[in-house]
C-alpha cells in the first residue's frame, strides 16, 4: 500500500476592476489578512502572493499560490502604468485565473469588458467569480448573472460574498482539485511571500487611506526605514511616510499631531495582531519632490518603472 504524499501545487491570479474585492477575496481564501483593503479604488499596487493549503484525501494535498494584484484601469501616471502592467505580468506564470465583478452593481463597464478581452488573449479559460451578492438584489441577480455570461464563454461562474464568506468554500474546493501535480512551491506553513517589513508599511498606509480624503492618499508612500528585535521579543518599527508637495504633511499630521497619532495607533494595535509582539511604532512625514520619478521606489515593491 502506497502511503506517499500525494502534491498539487499551483497559482491563481484574481484579476479585476478597481474597488471589486480582490484583496478581500485574497484575505478570506488564505484565512489571514496578507492585503490590504480599502472603500477607495487603487489601494493595492503590487502583485502579493498568499497560499492555502487544501486537503483533498487521505493522502492529497494541494497547494494554492493566490495572486491579488492591482486593480486595472485606464492607467495615465507613471506608478498607475506600472501597477497595471504589474498585473497583466503575472499571468504568464499562473494556472488558473479568476475574474471578480460587484455584482452589484448592474453591468461590466467597458473597462471590465477590455481586461476580460486582454485576459482572453493571454490565457484561453477565465473563471469569473461574482462578488458582493449580499448587496445584490434579489429580483435582479438572475437577471444580471445571465446578462453577463451571454458575453464570454466563461470556464466557470461562482457567486460569493467575500465579505461573509458566503460561496467562498465552494470556490476554494474547486481550485484546489484543479491544481496540477507538482511539489510545494512554499513550506506548508507558509501564508505569503510578502516580507513583514513590507507587510507593516501596508498596514500603516491603509490605515492613512481610511483617514484621509480625496487624492492625498494616491500621492504618498511608506516605508519600513529600520525593524528591530528587541530583548524582550517586541519590535521598533521605524516608517517614514513621503508626500510629493509640502502642503500635504500638515494634513497627515494633523492638529498638534492627532491625526497621524490615530494612524500610528490603529497601524501598531493591527500589527500587534499580525505579528503577536508589543510593537513600538514611530512614524514620520516627509516631503520628497517627486518621488513617483524615483526608480528606486518602484524596485522596492517590484514595480517596473519603464512599464
Amino acid at each position: 500500500m502506497n502511503n506517499e504524499l500525494k502534491k498539487r501545487s499551483g497559482f491563481v491570479n484574481i484579476l479585476g476592476i478597481p474597488n471589486s474585492g480582490k484583496s478581500t477575496l485574497i484575505n478570506k481564501l488564505v484565512g489571514k489578512k496578507i492585503s490590504i483593503v480599502s472603500h477607495k479604488v487603487q489601494t493595492t499596487r503590487f502583485c502579493i502572493k498568499g497560499i492555502r493549503m487544501c486537503e483533498l484525501d487521505d493522502n492529497v494535498q494541494s497547494q494554492i499560490i493566490f495572486v491579488d494584484t492591482p486593480g486595472i484601469f485606464d492607467a495615465k501616471r507613471r506608478l498607475d502604468k506600472a501597477m497595471v502592467s504589474a498585473a497583466y505580468s503575472e499571468l504568464n506564470h499562473t494556472d488558473k485565473v479568476i475574474f471578480i465583478h460587484d455584482i452589484s452593481k448592474a453591468n461590466l463597464n467597458d473597462n471590465s469588458l477590455k481586461v476580460i478581452e486582454n485576459i482572453l488573449k493571454i490565457k484561453s479559460k477565465v473563471i469569473l467569480v461574482l462578488n458582493k451578492i449580499d448587496l445584490c438584489p434579489k429580483d435582479k441577480l438572475l437577471e444580471r448573472i445571465s446578462r453577463i455570461e451571454k458575453l464570454f464563454k466563461f470556464e466557470k461562474v461562482f457567486l460569493i460574498s467575500a465579505k461573509n464568506g458566503s460561496g467562498c468554500d465552494d470556490l476554494l474546493s474547486y481550485l484546489a482539485n484543479l491544481m496540477p501535480s507538482h511539489p510545494f512551491f512554499y513550506d506548508k506553513d507558509t501564508i505569503s511571500d510578502l516580507p513583514e517589513a513590507l507587510l507593516a508599511s501596508e498596514i500603516t498606509r491603509e490605515k492613512l487611506f481610511h483617514t484621509l480624503n480625496q487624492e492625498l492618499p494616491y500621492n504618498l508612500m511608506v516605508e519600513t526605514e529600520n525593524w528591530v528585535l528587541n530583548a524582550d521579543k517586541s519590535i521598533n518599527i521605524d516608517q517614514v511616510i513621503y508626500v510629493n508637495k509640502e502642503s500635504h504633511k500638515p494634513i497627515i499630521l494633523g492638529k498638534a499631531g492627532t491625526n497621524i497619532k490615530r494612524v500610528g495607533m490603529t497601524a501598531r494595535k493591527e500589527l500587534e495582531e499580525l505579528l503577536s509582539c508589543k510593537i513600538h511604532l514611530f512614524l514620520f512625514v516627509k516631503y520628497k519632490k517627486n518621488w513617483m520619478e524615483d526608480p528606486r521606489k518602484y524596485s522596492s515593491i517590484g514595480l517596473n518603472f519603464n512599464a
